[in-house]
Order: C-alpha cells, then structure tokens, then sequence
C-alpha cells in the first residue's frame, strides 16, 4: 500500500495527521454509511505507513468534526449526520412537520402522562385547574434526538386526556379539535450534561452534552397555550435562528 505522502503529496507543507484525516473524511464521503466501522488504528497505521500517534490525532480530527464517533473498548464509528433546524420568528410551533417538511423520517413515542397541580406551572400558562405533562421521546430518521417535556393546561382543552395520545403531533391535535395554532414565544437555549433517564433513552452516556431548549407556545391571540423544554443529543442537532 502507498506511502500516505504518496498518496496526498499536494498537502506535504501540513501536518501528517491532518492529510490523514482529510483523505479519511474524503473517503467516509464516498463509501461509508452511518454505523459503519472504522479499521483500527492498527490497521490504519498499516496501511498508510505512519506511526499509530499519527492516526490517532487524525481520528481526534474526525472525532471533533461529528464526523465519527469513538466508543471506548470498541472502535470508532461513522457518525449519524447532524440534524439542522431552523428557528423563525412567525412560524408554526411544530418541531415534527418543520422536521418533516425538510424529508426526515419523524416518530414520537409517549414516556409518560401525569396531571399535576403545580402552582407555578398554572401561573405561567395562566389557568386555574391541573396540568398535564407529558415526557415523550422524538425519533428522526429512527435515530433519539430529543426528549421532551411538555405543559398543557387541560381545563382549555376537554378531552386532552382521553384523545390525544402524546405519540401524535401536539399541533395538529389542537388544531384540528380546538381550532388552536400554537406559535412560539419566546425560546431559550442552554448547555446542559445528560441525566440517567434521558441518556438511556437518548443512546448517550451519562454527562454527555445536551443542547436544552425551553419555551412557551401560544395562540393566536397570544394567550399562554403549552410550556415544553426539549433536551436534544448535542451531537445530532444544530439550530439556526433567522432574525428577519
């Protein structure tokens, strides 16, 4: 097998390791898929002839890029493709069809539903009677991608209970029964570490980045309709916030 420097001679004023690791992304392009297992550093210092430093600084590279991820005791592995998501002023607060307006494979899978009387959250959905929370995990191109809380008052909406399943779009339910768009309001985003719960649901070890997002959804006279807080795996999503 050639020599790396044979092989990528135009880049012979940089680092070894970073020729490495543009020929490794170059090739994962053309061949590998999600999943896929790299050869080992052994193999791969092998088969390029350099030393197994060189190699693991190139996978360090790939590793930081999200272009691979490194299991301890197993090897590395061809990422899952980061998930973009646009976030505009004005437009429908529905995570799932944006997701799936943009050709990705959506499901929703109810943890948990419990009707609760916390203070705090009827202050700031501004009801009086209890509230349902719902913990739901959301699926993209059957892959986790976040796990998520959401708030509703169920005094406005007779029937949120019994009719909707938590497993199906929060949106098109309310407008579909209540003739209720949900909106956003405002969002905030934060860094986070994963807890127990949501790092076996999310595939990730416990500690792992999370991008946490929270917000309030309301109608369209403005009115307080739904509280969420979403918890996504930091290395499957990006956000981009449009400003105009």
């Amino acid at each position: 097998m050639s020599n790396l420097l044979d092989v990528i001679n135009r880049y012979s004023d940089r680092p070894v390791y970073r020729q490495l690791s543009d020929l490794l992304e170059a090739r994962l392009a053309e061949q590998a898929r999600p999943g896929d297992r790299l050869p080992s550093e052994a193999e791969l210092s092998q088969q390029f002839d350099v030393n197994r430093l060189t190699v693991r600084r190139a996978l360090d590279e790939l590793n930081q890029r999200g272009l691979i991820e490194t299991v301890h005791g197993k090897g590395s592995f061809v990422a899952t493709p980061v998930v973009r998501y646009s976030i505009s002023a004005g437009r429908d607060a529905s995570l799932t069809h944006a997701m799936r307006e943009l050709g990705h494979d959506v499901a929703i899978r109810l943890l948990s539903a419990e009707r609760v009387g916390s203070e705090s959250l009827r202050t700031e959905l501004g009801t009086a009677g209890d509230v349902l929370v719902c913990k739901t995990l959301r699926m993209v191109d059957e892959q986790p991608w976040s796990y998520s809380t959401t708030s509703i008052g169920v005094e406005r909406f007779p029937g949120l209970e019994q009719n909707w399943s938590g497993e199906t779009s929060l949106f098109d339910f309310l407008l579909d029964v209540h003739g209720v768009r949900m909106r956003r309001a405002h969002r905030t985003f934060t860094a986070g570490l994963a807890e127990p719960v949501e790092a076996e649901h999310l595939k990730i070890r416990v500690g792992a980045p999370v991008l946490e997002m929270h917000g309030l959804n309301i109608d369209q006279d403005g009115a307080p309709v739904a509280l969420v807080a979403h918890r996504f795996r930091g290395d499957r999503v990006q956000f981009t916030v449009d400003l105009l």
